[in-house]
């Protein structure tokens, strides 16, 4: 590293723990080390502090260790603190102390007291040291250093990489975290504890002026790290400095975190440890330990929801409108257990008698329960009211929740439809007249079809009686539920004034922000009122660019611009256009009312562009109208995937059987009758539809029993799995059909397709049901949205009332795709040879994957590592380059030699752009993946090399990002080569059938029998009467022969599924 650098961050090191040091009181705050002495790397622990805060806290005991111990008094403590660190962790070890024989538990810090006037909890609180140590020296053998640590009383909770960004930013903070600060040293295995996950430090900031970053687990090959910034105007990052401040813009670090409240509120009340079971890109499930330090607006929201509280005091409400990804289980988690420690400084007692949690989700339930679990160690603390995931409990709902607002449980879980229940109580049991209650409102937008009593029922009724008024045709949601049922207690002013109400969502409608909003200060020139806002805003966009969900609407391609690209894209020179408007043709008789269409369409697109995604996992859901719908759906695509043997999964070889969409779940409450799924039509179908339909053996409308009562549970036959379990676990079932069901709150990461025939009618709707997609999961990079019916302007007009800055992906040239392309090869980053590498490397991994080798997966890495590394060698030459030039043109203004200065200017402007160059190299390798992953979905492009550069873009982009192996779905790359062939389901008995055309996805299986006045009239169709014979057939000749010479296509052929034998397991 250069040292001037050095000299710059340390002077910005400097600023921090200046600023921290302007934070502390004479006996209270933190303490600066300008150096590491003291600290025994050995160890990771600055042992002077620890015994400085027994001294404070424990006199009595640590004099007891010495005579009773002697000389080694202090071994054996070290010893017994480092045993509780490695079997306990460091945040259990803070809280909770350890245990020494014959002292019992020895406390290692004091938490914030719950009641200030007890004065042994005060007394821990105040003695504990907080110390940033410059410097520190951390490799049991070695000399590297970290910038900033920071201990509690000599325990060590974080450190800190800095960097300036007059010549590097935040990322290379990151990159040095990534490559340098190993936790276990490379060869020699040596550890370093203080890098270790759990013993070690908790959390690692890579910190700027004008970025922050964290990661609390350094052991994995390439560490994630996750934004830990304000946001800025609705986006990810800062807001910029101001003009006229002397602090940055990451100045709430030092200024709000490192507040000593702040920070230990956040390791004794905040962190916790989840564990859970994760499926990676080749198929391994593994217990996934990850310890949860909170995300910037996680930690600012609960700190100004506990502060409100405090100071305007019970009886308010708070909307807070967090996005999907924001890690709102978390949040509401970390308030209620806040909430329900609050205490009146002048009683003592608690200032909440219970904290009421309104959801339906049970994985909100067992999150909470197990977070809490470990913020707080008491027996009964949650009551789960009908039970949770584990254990249900028997009798009357409202009854157990009676008992349990009367014993005052702290936390009480409850469902909505028995939550009128609870404020019923609240407003009539004279027992709880005095007693004050937080009701937490979760994510209200599912529909609901569960019975409904007394208020609750009512409410739903003046909902329905709104929604008809708007002209509204969707089911009533539960935000449109609780909105009718608040209403309506405000009408009969019966709203208990004992309640402070905080109500999670994503998308409010506006009655929802007029009911728990707050007065913005602004008035709506309309109306003359007040307009409302939430307590807290964590918008969509920020999480899209922070990476906590992904942009669903980069995938959505309605129906409209499908047909539309027949005109703009097909007619193209560099494009098989005969191909190409037959794909089109299946898009254009997608009549809105023929679901026999759209079936095929919709198995014929997810086997070409999903079915490979997520190492053959990847699930699609297809969205009906009714329920009626979802019985036609479930037929149509039964005959269609029986009519085509090859893709059922008992007959074909186990290594394409990802491609097999598998039996379709479906999705509805109560019951459809048979006879209101069939039409009249139905009768004459077959008939009118044979020619288009040629593979239907039988009407499958006709097998709609009309006197039979279908039922989700009868349709999927499922036993005692759920369908939540069954379509995430089971490879067999991939789709899912559904009506008003899963379309809100369901949380799939596997769930890459979307498949829309349901015209919605409102913008919450449109927003919830598309971002069911948006979920990410190892591997996953793009998602699928087709839409039969919708109109692509309202879809964007519904997702700008959330997401500042949505946007979709428009039909283009295919011009684009070969543009990009040429200005990509003219960036000297890769050469033929990289290619080409690539291309065999991928090529060859199809024979390993038929021999179920896992070893292809590192070759297809490593293929495009020397394109990757030239462009990383590069970069970091053209910012070196930089730094030296910065530091003449410094030096030159500093001695006012202005000729220096300029060349030095003019110097570092050439190298600013080439290093755009390299930046826009790298953007360009994802613009190219994006707009091929986007046409090709629905053109035939006739170029196979255009398909084998996207997986090498895709790769090599990857690659220059530092993306672990683990975390890229290299085997959808090597899988999309793979096709299914038709079956030879049986031969015509004409002797002159003729070839039948290839259908969108799949090829067609040509007769045995054809004759030659058939291929020769194919023949002449390819090439126009006028062609010379000779010459077509030296042509097709020429083409066998390169096919015969070629490695590349052999190997293609030997591993192609072109044989029978090949494709079936059971050939006959």
């Amino acid at each position: 590293m250069n040292k001037d650098n050095i000299h710059l961050e340390t002077n910005f090191e400097k600023y921090i723990s200046r600023k921290l040091a302007e934070l502390s009181t004479e006996e209270n705050g933190w303490r600066i080390s300008k150096s590491d002495k003291g600290f025994d790397p050995s160890t990771a622990l600055y042992m002077p502090d620890f015994i400085e805060y027994l001294g404070a806290t424990v006199p009595e005991k640590l004099e007891l260790m010495k005579n009773k111990l002697g000389v080694n008094w202090q071994l054996n403590l070290e010893k017994a603190l480092i045993r509780s660190l490695e079997i306990n962790g460091t945040v259990i070890t803070l809280r909770d102390g350890f245990q020494m024989a014959g002292y019992q538990t020895i406390v290692c810090s004091g938490g914030i007291p719950d009641d200030p006037r007890l004065p042994k909890q005060k007394m821990f609180y105040d003695r504990n040291i907080l110390r940033v140590m410059h410097q520190v020296h951390y490799q049991t053998a070695g000399n590297k250093s970290l910038d900033l640590v920071f201990f509690i009383n000599g325990i060590p909770v974080a450190t800190a990489e800095v960097k300036t960004e007059l010549t590097q930013t935040v990322y290379d903070a990151i990159e040095e975290y990534q490559t340098e600060r190993k936790p276990i040293e490379p060869g020699t295995r040596r550890k370093n504890y203080l890098l270790m996950f759990k013993r070690g430090a908790v959390v690692h900031f890579a910190i700027s002026e004008s970025e922050i970053w964290m990661c609390t687990n350094l052991e994995p090959k390439k560490p994630r790290f996750l934004p830990f910034n304000k946001g800025n105007n609705g986006h990810a990052g800062n807001p910029p400095m101001l003009t006229d401040s002397d602090e940055y813009p990451t100045g709430y670090f030092w200024n709000e975190i490192c507040q000593k409240e702040n920070w230990m509120r956040i390791f004794h009340n905040f962190v916790f440890e989840e564990v859970s079971k994760k499926e990676d890109v080749t198929g391994r499930i593994r217990d996934q330990h990850v310890q949860i330090f909170p995300r910037y607006h996680q930690w600012d929201c609960v700190t100004k929801v506990i502060h409100d509280v405090y100071q305007n005091g019970v009886g308010q409400k708070y909307l807070i409108e967090h996005s999907a990804g924001s890690g709102k289980t978390e949040t509401i988690s970390w308030i209620s257990h806040e909430l329900i420690r609050m205490m009146d400084k002048s009683t003592g007692q608690r200032v909440f008698s219970s904290v009421i949690v309104v959801t339906d989700r049970v994985g909100l339930d067992t999150n909470i329960k197990k977070t809490i679990k470990q913020l707080k160690k008491t027996v009964g603390l949650i009551e789960m009211v009908g039970g949770d995931d584990i254990r249900r409990t028997s009798g009357a709902k409202s009854k157990q929740l009676a008992k349990a607002l009367a014993e005052k449980r702290e936390i009480i879980v409850v469902t909505l439809q028995t939550f009128p229940y609870a404020l019923e109580a609240i407003a009539n049991n004279k027992e709880l007249e005095n007693a004050k209650f937080a009701v937490l409102i979760d994510e209200a937008h599912s529909s609901q079809n569960g019975q409904f009593a007394g208020k609750m029922k009512a409410a739903l009724k003046l909902a329905a009686a709104e929604k008809k008024k708007s002209k509204d045709t969707s089911d009533v949601t539960d935000e449109e539920l609780i909105n009718a049922y608040f209403s309506e207690e405000q009408t009969n002013r019966v709203m208990p004034e004992n309640v402070s109400f905080f109500a999670f969502t994503a998308t409010p409608k506006a009655e929802t922000k007029t009911l728990f909003g707050r007065d913005s200060g602004k008035i709506d020139e309309k109306t003359g009122n007040p307009i409302p806002e939430s307590f807290h805003l964590y918008p969509m966009r920020q999480a899209i660019e922070e990476g906590y969900i992904l942009d669903v609407l980069k995938g959505y391609m309605p129906y409209k611009t499908a047909y539309k690209l027949k005109e703009d894209i097909v007619p193209d020179k560099l494009v098989d256009v005969r191909s190409a408007l037959r794909t089109i043709a299946h898009w254009q008789t997608l009549h809105p009312t023929n679901v026999m269409s759209k079936a095929e369409f919709i198995i014929e697109h997810f086997v070409k562009n999903v079915a490979p995604m997520l190492d053959g996992q990847a699930k699609a859901m297809i969205v009906t109208s009714s329920r009626a719908a979802v019985v036609r759906y479930k037929y149509a695509i039964d005959g269609y995937l029986k009519a085509h043997p090859e893709y059922d999964r008992s007959k074909i070889s186990e290594h394409l059987q990802f491609k097999v969409p598998g039996e379709p779940l479906v999705a509805f409450s109560g019951t459809v009758h048979g006879k209101d799924a069939k039409m009249k039509e139905d009768d004459t179908f077959m008939s009118d539809t044979v020619d288009t339909f040629d593979y239907l053996k039988e009407n499958p409308f006709s097998l709609i029993k009309s006197e039979y009562d279908y039922t989700e549970d009868n349709m999927n036959n499922l036993g005692y799995q759920t369908i939540e379990n069954a379509f995430d676990q089971d490879r067999n079932n991939r789709l899912l059909i559904v009506a008003n069901k899963f379309q809100t709150g369901f949380n799939q990461p596997k769930l890459c397709a979307m498949y829309i025939d349901k015209k919605i009618a409102n913008d919450i709707e449109i927003v919830q049901t598309y971002s069911r997609l948006n979920r990410t999961h190892s591997g996953k990079e793009k998602v699928f949205i087709i839409d039969f019916v919708n109109d692509p302007d309202t879809v964007l007009n519904a997702f700008h009332k959330y997401d500042n800055g949505a946007k979709m992906e428009h039909a283009q040239s295919l011009d684009i795709i070969y543009e990009i392309k040429s200005k990509l090869d003219s960036a000297d980053i890769y050469t033929n040879s990289d290619f080409e590498a690539y291309r065999t490397a991928r090529y060859s991994s199809i024979a390993a994957i038929d021999a179920q080798k896992d070893t292809y997966r590192r070759k297809m890495y490593n293929s495009v590592s020397e394109p990757a590394e030239r462009w990383t060698e590069q970069f970091k030459a053209l910012q070196t380059a930089y730094g030296t030039w910065k530091n003449v043109y410094d030096t030159a203004s500093g001695k006012g030699d202005s000729e220096t200065a300029k060349q030095a200017k003019l110097k570092m402007d050439e190298i600013t752009e080439s290093i755009d160059q390299l930046n826009d190299f790298r953007r360009k390798l994802k613009k190219y993946c994006s707009a091929y992953t986007y046409i090709s979905q629905i053109i035939d492009l006739g170029d196979p090399d255009l398909e084998v550069f996207y997986g090498f873009a895709k790769l090599l982009a990857h690659r220059i990002s530092g993306t672990p192996l683990e975390e890229i779905d290299i085997k959808s790359l090597v899988l999309s080569d793979f096709k299914i062939n038709r079956l030879d389901v049986g031969e015509p008995d004409d002797d002159n059938a003729t070839l039948k055309p290839m259908r969108a996805g799949g090829t067609a299986k040509t007769s045995k029998k054809e004759s030659l006045k058939e291929i020769v009239f194919k023949i002449n169709e390819i090439w126009g009467d006028d062609v010379d014979k000779t010459k077509a057939a030296r042509t097709i000749n020429a083409i066998a022969d390169f096919v015969a010479a070629d490695e590349i296509s052999r190997i293609q052929i030997r591993n192609s599924t072109n044989t029978k034998e090949s494709v079936i397991a059971e050939a006959s």
